[in-house]
């Protein structure tokens, strides 16, 4: 019983922290220099980290369908696989599982300290809206940033997996290259950029409710990193099978 009255309440703080941080746009201009601050600390700041990982993910990629399925379907539809599997899949969650492992440990981290030292308080006395100053500029740009570092990855991935099945299995660029261009349409465009979208926004939101409802001092700054890190990741692919059932069902 305690447990579910633990979750409710939860779900409760989580919807009031959403809903604060909504009434907070209309004096988002007041913290225009937060938000770019965050975009340059989100996006920029993983943009090394998201092009290495999404390296290796067409890498792997590459392998898996060439070395699977080379001797039995013609070159263009690996690239086809390529395409599909990178833009709709791989590229938006792996980014996103990245970044929340970057970042949502930080956010969350940040903001419990600002709470256990009572910074957050101190801005409610001086009537300044924490979730103004806080909490929105930061959902803001994750939503901003991680569609933008998707991208990204999309292209070094299928960069990379072309690279290896052209250069190491030995098939033919032209047909790979027909394939991808014969199979992007803009509705694979729309499944990435939707996801990417909705896991910014899952990162950011639930690292700052972590982090903004932190207690127990240094012990519940530690705890409130790692739970948002855990809830991220796990939302992350739910939010991912619920897009592509939406999308694709």
């Amino acid at each position: 019983m305690g447990l579910i009255v633990g979750w409710l309440e939860a779900i409760g703080d989580y919807a009031l922290l959403l809903w604060n941080s909504i009434l907070a746009t209309r004096e988002i201009h007041r913290s225009f220099g937060e938000v770019v601050r965050q975009i340059a600390a989100i996006g920029y700041g993983s943009l090394t980290i998201v092009m290495g990982s999404s390296t290796f993910v067409g890498l792997v990629s590459g392998v898996l369908i060439s070395y699977q399925i080379k001797d039995y379907v013609p070159a263009d539809l690996i690239g086809l696989g390529i395409w599909k599997g990178v833009s709709t899949e791989l590229a938006p969650v792996l980014t996103a599982l990245v970044v929340a492992g970057r970042v949502g440990g930080g956010l969350a981290s940040e903001i419990g300290t600002m709470r256990v030292t009572e910074q957050i308080d101190a801005l409610e006395v001086m009537g300044i809206n924490p979730y103004r100053f806080i909490v929105l500029p930061r959902i803001i740009a994750g939503i901003i940033s991680i569609p933008l570092l998707t991208i990204v990855a999309t292209f070094i991935a299928v960069l990379a997996a072309l690279f290896l099945t052209v250069y190491i299995y030995g098939l033919p660029s032209n047909p790979l290259i027909n394939g991808i261009k014969a199979s992007f349409v803009p509705k694979d465009l729309i499944v990435g950029g939707t996801k990417a979208f909705v896991f910014g926004g899952i990162i950011t939101t639930v690292s700052c409710y972590f982090g903004y409802y932190t207690k127990g001092g240094a012990v519940g700054v530690g705890r409130s990193a790692m739970n948002a890190v855990v809830a991220s990741a796990v939302l992350i692919l739910a939010a991912d099978f619920l897009i592509s059932m939406y999308f694709y069902s």
